[in-house]
């Protein structure tokens, strides 16, 4: 509704073109990211159209930190190839939905 989609709900865990938008690229990620070493255990889909989420891990200490900026490095290399730019803005849109990042 005037450029915005509907009310939070639908997209979180969504299947289906009219829901999960961008799956390309979530799984362009995973795939490198396994390529890459980067212990990475899962994504889905979130409360926003086009917001998605992976968990890196299970590891402990300093690969935690290698691991997410490795990670979040090969996210932003793959969006460029999809003509895409990422963000990671904890409330990238104000109003009714949640936020996002690092939970």
């Amino acid at each position: 509704r005037n450029g915005f989609p509907g009310l939070q709900g639908p997209y979180y865990c969504g299947v289906g073109v009219d829901k999960s938008f961008g799956r390309d690229i979530v799984e362009a990620h995973y795939r490198a990211c396994l390529f890459a070493g980067v212990k990475i255990a899962g994504c889905n889909g979130e409360v926003m159209p086009g917001q998605w989420e992976y968990q890196v891990g299970p590891c402990e200490g300093i690969q935690a930190g290698d691991d997410l900026i490795m990670a979040r490095f090969l996210l932003n290399r793959i969006a460029e190839e999809f003509g895409v730019i990422v963000s990671v803005d904890p409330k990238p849109i104000p109003g009714e939905w949640n936020g996002a990042g690092c939970h």
